[in-house]
């Protein structure tokens, strides 16, 4: 019998969270252990939730595919605030930094 996949590894919280905005739609900042060449290394991610709504037939709550123009305003806030977030709480290791300086950007870094 195959596991779920909550039941394969501890729940994971995300760092910080924006929202929920109406529709249920957040933004969620996470930190991840990533191994490289140069050993374990900690990285973020940033996810969006999906818009949530009520199956008429069914009366269950189900995830939307997409958004409504409506709901672009939250995701724009709720981006800006993860990315504010980023930039000012560096990760341990690492100092503040202008992320968009070509001369403070590790090579294999991506900036953003």
């Amino acid at each position: 019998m195959a596991q779920s996949r909550s039941s394969q590894r501890p729940a994971n919280r995300p760092e910080v969270k924006f929202g929920p905005f109406p529709g249920g739609i957040s933004v969620a900042v996470w930190q991840n252990e990533v191994n490289t060449e140069g050993g374990s290394r900690t990285m973020r991610s940033i996810t969006v939730s999906p818009r949530r709504y009520r199956d008429s037939q069914s009366g269950e709550w189900r995830d939307s595919p997409s958004y409504r123009p409506s709901d672009i305003p939250a995701i724009l806030f709720g981006l800006n605030k993860a990315q504010e977030y980023i930039f000012s709480n560096p990760l341990a290791g690492q100092e503040e930094r202008d992320f968009g300086s070509q001369e403070t950007r590790d090579e294999d870094e991506v900036p953003y």
